[in-house]
């Protein structure tokens, strides 16, 4: 009786496990890709809370009419609202620059509060 598998068993095998290693890598890379862009979204929203915190105790520099206040990252951090000003772009690992811009919303009633990134 023989024992062992024989070259074409073996040339099988392996050619399943490399297609199982292609799905795989496929699936592990959409979900970096997922994961930056979420934390992407998550550092904006926290860039966004930050200035609504900021606005809360500089109410005197908020806009009350159709302009928009630009405050900047930088401010924010000197000001100890986030950690640091040296973020960086989850999806680039560059460097983030940008303003938060704060506006009034005459229809609700409230300020809006959205994040711009511009080139540093």
């Amino acid at each position: 009786m023989k024992k062992g598998f024989t070259l074409v068993e073996l040339m099988v095998i392996i050619a399943l496990l490399g297609v199982i290693a292609v799905m795989a890598s496929t699936a592990v890379i959409g979900i970096m890709d997922r994961s930056k862009t979420s934390l992407s979204q998550t550092q904006i929203n926290t860039l966004e809370d930050a200035a609504e915190k900021w606005g809360v105790v500089n109410a005197d520099k908020m806009p009350l009419d159709n302009s928009v206040y630009s405050l900047d990252i930088q401010t924010l951090a000197d000001e100890g609202y986030i950690d640091s000003a040296d973020l960086k772009n989850p999806e680039n690992k560059e460097k983030l620059c940008g303003v938060v811009e704060i506006s009034f919303d005459n229809t609700k009633n409230q300020y809006k509060y959205n994040f711009v990134q511009k080139t540093c």
